[in-house]
Formats: C-alpha cells, structure tokens, sequence
C-alpha cells in the first residue's frame, strides 16, 4: 500500500516493501528485515528503564530495544519502532499507559503486540483495568528484575 503525504512525498510501508521485494526475488536491504525480537520499555523513571535494558541485554539475546518515557512518545514509536513486546509502566504523563494499551489493541497493525504492563499502584481494581485495557500479562513495583526476564522469555518465546 501507497500514500501520498500532505506534503507532496510518497509513502510504502515497510511490509510492503519487505513482500515486494521478496516477491520479485530482489534483496533485501539490511535495514529493512527484521533480526530480532522488538522490545519497547516506556516508564517515566529511567533508572527502571536502564535496569530492564540492562537485565535483558545480559541475556544475550537478538533484542532490538528502544524506550520511552511518556505516553506520547510511547504511542508514536510502538508505530515506527514496530515492537513485538511493550514493557509498559501505566502511570504515564501525557496519555496514561491504560490508554497506550487501548491503542495498541485497537490498531489493525498493533493489536498483535504484547503488551507487560508495570504498575506502582497494585489494587484488585487495577489489575483488572490492567486486563481489561488489553494487558498480556503485568508485575508490581518494586518487581524483582527476574520476574521481568521471565515474563518477557513467555511472551517472546
């Protein structure tokens, strides 16, 4: 599929592309094939974000990783990022992460995303706000970094 941007400038999506080129047995350059799994981990706290990156870069695993850091900036790169997991802390500035999740479910080209949501807050009302928003699975903070290993080796096996 093609589009035209408001600007003048075409637009094809990558799987598009991807299928064009494999189609016509032309190669694929680099940058366009996926090597690995794709991790997104968006919380406001960066120090949470650094000990995930860090934990799931010690399993030596084909990991792409991006993050972020509000719920705008989540919403914008789970499109271009185009993660397979979202490590998704739900008290967010901007768009809450319930919401983030709602979105994800929602869009024809997310809704297969998996989504680990984290929260701060654990109540019987959350986690089934959690679930009801679409959560594959969640964790309490504080969480042991192990518990987050684990739920990511279920969710990306």
């Amino acid at each position: 599929m093609a589009y035209r941007t408001p600007g003048g400038h075409r637009r094809v999506m990558r799987e598009d592309l991807v299928h064009f080129l494999k189609e016509y047995r032309m190669p694929i350059p680099a940058g366009l094939a996926k090597k690995g799994r794709r991790i997104l981990i968006v919380d406001d706290e960066r120090a949470v974000v650094d000990l995930i990156v860090r934990a799931i870069e010690k399993l030596n695993r084909k990991c792409d990783i991006d993050t972020a850091f509000d719920g705008f900036e989540a919403g914008r790169k789970v499109i271009t990022f185009e993660p397979d997991l979202v490590i998704l802390d739900l008290m967010l500035p901007g768009i809450d992460g319930f919401k983030v999740c709602k979105n994800i479910r929602s869009g024809k080209k997310t809704k297969h995303i998996k989504v680990l949501a984290i929260t701060g807050f654990d109540s019987p009302e959350n986690r089934k706000k959690i679930f009801s928003s679409g959560a594959n699975d969640y964790l309490a903070k504080p969480f042991e970094i192990t518990d987050v290993l684990e739920r990511v080796d279920k969710l990306l096996p």
